[in-house]
């Protein structure tokens, strides 16, 4: 496999489309071989565009999803999850959380291969898997990057400083933060209790930001009833003609536990992501995946796979534009029961079908 990575600066972005069709860092299923690989991906494709029920792989968001409310991945479904894979049913993760905080639940899988994983809204791709010569370490192949541009990286310092808030600022494994009041430090103890995160406090981020290190994305924090204002605030700053790509202003995410929100490129969402993972490095229709989400940052990313399936426990907004609704939540281990029913009525192509 190359380990040319994929990185869309802001002026490559303003410039030409989010996708690149000669990229050839292609990722083969560990069951399969290449040939078979490419006959099994061909034939979802066929069956994807003939019959919209028979589905490859399985693009699985973690908060809300696959997480428990204890931030954990049940032990059945950690086993059934293993049973799929060994049965040639491709596994992915798509998530808003920086790529840090993931490798908890990559360690917890433990496959025996590297998994795809879609991080920080869509904003960076990787394989991963579980560092045989490093015990609890991950070893990382990194796929694309599409990083959030100067201008408004400089202008999230600036604004949330403005109105009396801290950033997180994230680099790679790296998440910098700038608090200065006791509530400030309280926002970084939650987020650590949240993802497990070891954050660098530094006394300026822009000091980070002029040391030519552009952030994968940011994070503005804040107490839960101040997110309208907070969101309203970014919204009408990043009007600035100044702050647009190719006309686009930045993506803002609103954090669906109410006391942050994020900002990304313009480019950047979780189905942009998972677009750039099936046709760049899966080789893989997307009409083959079948996701499942529960957030307001899964509504593009339910939307672009051949199946959405909204969790229980989602937002009325995301039970709206998915293809299907679940009863189950996250801590019914609805997307193990869901899968299992698929598997059952022959929806999900297994190396055996």
């Amino acid at each position: 496999m190359s380990s040319r990575v994929e990185t869309i600066l802001p002026s490559e972005a303003a410039g030409g489309p989010l996708l690149d069709d000669n990229n050839d860092d292609s990722f083969v299923h560990p069951a399969l071989s290449i040939s078979e690989t490419i006959t099994a991906a061909a034939a979802a494709a066929d069956k994807a565009h003939d019959a919209s029920n028979n589905f490859r792989y399985v693009a699985l968001d973690l908060d809300g999803t696959l997480l428990n409310s204890q931030h954990q991945v049940s032990e059945k479904t950690i086993e059934y999850i293993r049973k799929l894979d060994a049965n040639g049913f491709g596994i992915m993760v798509a998530t808003g959380r920086s790529l840090s905080t993931v490798y908890e639940t990559i360690l917890a899988l433990n496959l025996p291969h590297a998994l795809p994983v879609i991080c920080s809204n869509g904003a960076l791709g990787v394989l991963c898997q579980p560092d045989e010569s490093k015990p609890n370490k991950v070893a990382v192949t990194p796929l694309f990057d599409v990083p959030v541009p100067e201008p408004v990286a400089r202008r999230t310092i600036t604004l949330a400083k403005e109105i009396g808030f801290m950033s997180q600022y994230y680099v790679g494994d790296d998440i910098y933060a700038d608090p200065t009041t006791e509530k400030d430090h309280l926002h970084v103890q939650k987020y650590k209790d949240l993802t497990g995160a070891n954050t660098i406090c530094v006394e300026n981020l822009l000091n980070v930001l002029e040391s030519n290190k552009l952030p994968t994305k940011q994070l503005v924090l804040f107490p839960k009833e101040d997110q309208d204002e907070v969101m309203v605030k970014f919204e009408d700053a990043f009007c600035d003609p100044q702050l647009l790509i190719d006309n686009a202003k930045a993506t803002l995410v609103r954090g669906s536990l109410g006391w942050f929100i994020e900002v990304l490129h313009p480019q950047v969402c979780k189905g942009n992501g998972l677009k750039r993972m099936c046709e760049n490095h899966l080789s893989i229709d997307i009409e083959s995946v079948v996701a499942f989400g529960d957030g307001d940052n899964d509504i593009e990313f339910l939307q672009m796979a051949g199946l959405g399936i909204a969790m229980g426990n989602s937002r009325a907004v995301v039970k709206e534009i998915a293809d299907q609704v679940l009863d189950l939540t996250n801590d019914d281990d609805g997307v193990m029961q869901t899968l299992e029913s698929m598997e059952h009525s022959g929806q999900l192509l297994l190396a055996s079908s």
